[in-house]
């Protein structure tokens, strides 16, 4: 009996310690698998902002190489049907499901305007200016995002140049510079004193 209850505190603190041991592992999993999760999802967004914007690139690409929009004196510019369906309307839809509200309200003007066209074989006074300033609104807005993206990737990188604190190792703990010259300070002080 006696060791019995000698050896009780000694198996509460196991129970206790095991106890707490378990709790702290189980916030550790927890907080653990938020991170992931989180983790994942940014990768995946940023997978979708890559593409998004490696399509962007070919799309201004083809803008540059191909007459898309072309500008005539007594008219002004006039988006080329031809070029416009073959090489940059495919583009659009790859990436539909990335593209800001703004990019597809226009898309879905010049794919309203063309439908149109094709339903009732013939335009519509003024369809020809509308479908050069959507096309140009694309082009603007497909720009706006890049300077977007270079002014938030110059943002983000004076963001994470973060301070080095210098350490030091003394034994087995680290100090900061700080308190290294306190130690130093009291050290001497206490060889003038003895």
């Amino acid at each position: 009996m006696n060791v019995l209850i000698s050896a009780l505190p000694s198996l509460l603190g196991v129970a206790i310690g095991g106890l707490i041991t378990f709790f702290i592992q189980q916030s550790i999993t927890r907080k653990q698998q938020t991170w992931d999760k989180e983790k994942m999802i940014l990768d995946i967004l940023n997978k979708k902002e890559t593409t998004k914007f490696e399509v962007f690139n070919k799309i201004l690409h083809m803008n540059a190489k191909y007459p898309v929009l072309e500008y005539d004196i007594h008219r002004g510019p006039e988006l080329n049907e031809k070029e416009y369906i073959e090489r940059i309307r495919p583009l659009l839809y790859e990436i539909y499901h990335l593209l800001a509200e703004s990019i597809v309200y226009e898309v879905e003007n010049i794919e309203d305007i063309y439908e149109r066209h094709y339903v009732l074989e013939a335009a519509e006074v003024g369809d020809d200016e509308v479908l050069a300033l959507s096309y140009m609104k694309i082009m603007k807005l497909i720009k706006q995002e890049f300077k977007d993206l270079r002014e938030s990737t110059a943002a983000n990188l004076t963001i994470h140049k973060i301070p080095k604190k210098k350490w030091k190792w003394n034994s087995w703990f680290r100090y900061s510079e700080e308190e290294i010259r306190e130690i130093e300070a009291h050290r001497k002080k206490n060889q003038k004193l003895s």
